[in-house]
């Protein structure tokens, strides 16, 4: 008995070691199935190792980590900060967490509390990559631009091949670009002369569209054209050989993109049943033009082919009912109210012609309701509701009436009445129209 004390003191002695010996090895596993993508493996390694010892920083912020990657961001949040309870004061690892913090409200478009926490993440370690970009990610989705800018630049001064700093940059473009750096990407793609200090306003409009023209993909599109290789002239690389290389048009090279694209749409136009002789004359739905006198599409126009090749309808053809200007809806709005129609929803005008039966045709002749196109397949509905509209043109508003006031009902706790509404039984109790879409006359009320 006199030995049980001595051995309880060796065994306590022993414990922290075997425990560091398990917890060791159980981040080891998890890490071999983390690097075999086997992130579920990883996940459950991980909180068996927390089983054993639930204070332990390393396998809580692993563990936050392959939830990030599982997507279980609310567990990853709660584990990194439950983590920061066990490092030391000037742990390296807090800017690492407070960084992916930043991510996670980030995620949940919570610019605030993102910016926050990556501000937080540069007090410990300035140069932390992820926090400069996110940083600047968080200040150009509030609209402070010169602001986000700093901090890409600031991330490409810490690691000039991060990719995301320079591509955020050159979305910026050209607003961001100084006076020297528009020099030198005119110069570059050939817009102005090698020895000219200066530009015009036509330079920077012919650059701003050459810039959104490779944002759109019209590189890639040309070497398609070209079977993958453009030829010289048409494009110029900056950073060559480099992984951020940078390929961007020369005025030959827009040019001819231009040209091949007002090709294409031509084409297009002619196998939707455009003729020749009405090309020219195609207008966009502002009533611009599609392509200019020199058989190129013009600003408009490329617009207009985008919208093309998604299905949408963007040209109209000589003699084809426009549509509406915006200013030109709002006055037939404005009209409308004025004597004495109210607008409804386009779920009310559903259920009006639902429970009416009734045509859109019968609803439009016969019983006054009206519409607005306001383009793209899309209208706004009105109904009469003048205080002595007779019988049948006061029914459609009594309907509308009818059907709001259940809405409001139904979101309320209020009883339900089959009277209620207001309206008596100021409604037929047949269907105002026949099956046939027409009015119903014998169900009228007296």
């Amino acid at each position: 008995m006199k030995l049980l004390p001595a051995l309880l003191i060796l065994v306590f002695a022993l414990l922290p070691a075997e425990a560091k010996n398990n917890i060791d090895a159980c981040l080891s596993k998890s890490k071999e199935y983390f690097n075999e993508k086997e992130y579920s493996l990883a996940e459950k390694t991980l909180t068996g190792c927390l089983k054993t010892n639930p204070k332990n920083a390393d396998a809580l912020i692993s563990l936050a980590g392959v939830e990030m990657i599982l997507g279980k961001f609310n567990n990853a949040e709660k584990n990194f900060k439950k983590a920061l309870n066990y490092l030391k004061a000037k742990s390296p690892y807090k800017a690492y967490i407070y960084s992916r913090l930043g991510d996670i409200y980030m995620r949940k478009a919570n610019l605030k509390e993102a910016e926050k926490y990556y501000q937080t993440a540069l007090k410990y370690e300035p140069a932390n990559i992820n926090s400069l970009v996110g940083a600047g990610i968080c200040e150009e989705k509030a609209g402070n631009i010169p602001q986000a800018v700093e901090y890409y630049k600031k991330a490409l001064a810490v690691d000039f091949t991060n990719v995301v700093s320079r591509e955020r940059l050159i979305a910026l473009e050209p607003d961001i670009l100084t006076k020297e750096e528009l020099l030198r990407t005119m110069k570059e793609r050939n817009i102005i002369d090698p020895a000219a200090q200066d530009f015009s306003a036509e330079d920077m409009q012919t650059l701003s569209k050459m810039i959104t023209a490779e944002k759109s993909n019209g590189i890639e599109y040309l070497s398609q054209k070209y079977g993958g290789k453009i030829p010289n002239g048409l494009i110029v690389e900056r950073d060559s050989n480099k992984v951020y290389v940078r390929k961007m048009f020369t005025i030959t090279g827009y040019n001819d993109l231009l040209g091949k694209l007002s090709s294409d749409a031509k084409q297009f136009l002619i196998n939707k049943g455009v003729t020749v002789a009405d090309l020219f004359a195609l207008r966009d739905e502002n009533r611009k033009p599609i392509f200019n006198d020199m058989g190129n599409l013009t600003d408009e126009g490329l617009i207009a082919f985008t919208k093309m090749l998604r299905g949408e309808k963007s040209y109209y053809r000589p003699g084809e009912k426009l549509p509406a200007t915006q200013k030109e809806i709002e006055m037939q709005v404005r009209n409308l109210i004025s004597q004495n129609y109210i607008e409804i929803t386009n779920t009310e005008y559903a259920a009006l012609m639902t429970r009416t039966q009734c045509s859109e045709n019968t609803l439009r002749n016969q019983l006054k309701v009206r519409y607005v196109d306001i383009g793209g397949g899309n209208k706004r509905y009105f109904v009469f509701a003048h205080p002595d509209a007779l019988e049948p043109i006061n029914y459609p508003y009594l309907y509308v009436q009818q059907y709001r006031q259940e809405r409001r009902i139904a979101n309320s706790e209020a009883p339900v009445y089959g009277n209620a509404f207001g309206l008596g039984n100021g409604l037929p109790a047949a269907k105002l129209c026949k099956k046939d879409g027409n009015l119903n006359w014998d169900g009228m009320p007296d």
